[in-house]
């Protein structure tokens, strides 16, 4: 009797031995849980040092010309590989075609203040493309230059009669309806823009070292005689704030070989130098129209002449970020020069609502680049 109970236990005692070891092998709990745990401590780090990157580069294809979309969380672009229009997250993610059709790449675009309409130039034709109805009006021939006005989704533009050998400043609906004459214009490559929250239009001719700049202002209400603010820069350019009340001013000095931005009075008294070697194409303003965002170059060589060269892309720069408040002169570098990781050459500088994001164009690669701040 002693000796089949000996052999029951021992044969017991083997099963649980048994079953316990299966037990540890197949359902140990706790050592998977800890491989889990540090499989995924290890993913975090690795998504961590991707998001925390100062640049990012968000496209794969170049970019034409960008803007925030309506609701303030998108990006707008049309694409210079096939001409198309898309949306995408500001992170660059969720990637949808805006319109699937295209009238091929254009040359220029211009996206309205709100980023429901773009102002599209092709070699033959101005389209004006409204998103949020999906019509497109082509303007009439003869409008060789278009832009935005800041009232009303309405469009300034320069026309050349053919008959008079004219060029006038004009304004009308954006389909080019209820247009209006504003002023003649004595130059023939001209820029303009509506100043911001004025009923005035500011033009002057376009960047070039060999032209002293007359910058000049008249009404968008109706035609009249425009008035001269501001002269003796070479080279000028001029990038309106916000409010409209101040106004940045690029242009040159030494023949071209040196490139300064200053900054006045909307009415063009109180210039002042800023000491900053940079061009407004690499400038923008802050919401609070005091802080200014700019790529500064560091490379151009002495031979190129500002800023005809570098409007001609004849060569490119490499370019470092600060910002600065004009009120006070101080300056804060935005990107570390150990973080800039190849060469940039920024233009087409725009902002998030809450300005922590930099957006701009890489003219070495063509694509779009955000700088998180």
């Amino acid at each position: 009797m002693l000796k089949k109970i000996f052999i029951i236990s021992t044969i017991f005692l083997m099963l649980i031995l048994v079953f316990f070891g299966i037990y540890i092998v197949a359902f140990k709990k706790t050592d998977d849980r800890a491989v889990i745990s540090n499989k995924i401590d290890k993913e975090k780090v690795d998504i961590a040092s991707v998001v925390s990157k100062k640049i990012t580069n968000i496209t794969s294809d170049s970019v034409i010309a960008a803007t925030i979309g309506p609701d303030g969380e998108t990006i707008r672009y049309y694409d210079g590989a096939d001409g198309r229009a898309w949306t995408m997250t500001l992170r660059g993610t969720n990637r949808e075609t805006l319109i699937n059709e295209t009238l091929g790449i254009p040359k220029k675009v211009k996206w309205s203040p709100d980023g429901n309409s773009a102002i599209l130039t092709y070699d033959d034709k101005i389209i004006v493309y409204n998103f949020a109805t999906g019509t497109q009006n082509k303007l009439r021939d003869g409008m060789d230059d278009v832009v935005w006005s800041t009232s009303g989704g309405r469009i300034l533009y320069k026309y050349y009669d053919q008959n008079s050998k004219e060029r006038t400043l004009n304004i009308s609906n954006a389909d080019g309806t209820n247009w209006k004459k504003l002023a003649d214009l004595p130059f023939r490559y001209t820029t303009f823009v509506q100043m911001p929250s004025s009923i005035l239009a500011a033009f002057w001719p376009t960047a070039d070292a060999n032209v002293s700049t007359q910058l000049f202002t008249t009404s968008t209400l109706n035609e009249g005689t425009p008035k001269e603010i501001f002269s003796g820069k070479n080279g000028a350019d001029f990038l309106f704030s916000p409010d409209g009340k101040k106004v940045l001013v690029s242009y040159i000095t030494e023949g071209g070989k040196k490139v300064h931005l200053g900054i006045m009075d909307s009415n063009g008294a109180n210039f002042n130098d800023l000491m900053i070697p940079t061009i407004v194409q690499k400038v923008v303003w802050g919401r609070d129209s005091k802080t200014v965002y700019y790529a500064q170059p560091n490379n151009a060589q002495d031979s190129v002449l500002w800023p005809n060269d570098y409007l001609d892309k004849k060569f490119t720069t490499q370019d470092t970020f600060y910002k600065i408040d004009i009120t006070t002169g101080k300056k804060d570098r935005i990107v570390e020069l150990n973080d800039i990781k190849e060469k940039i050459d920024a233009f087409d500088l725009f902002l998030n609502s809450s300005e922590n994001l930099l957006f701009f164009i890489n003219r070495t690669n063509g694509l779009l680049y955000r700088i998180d701040m």
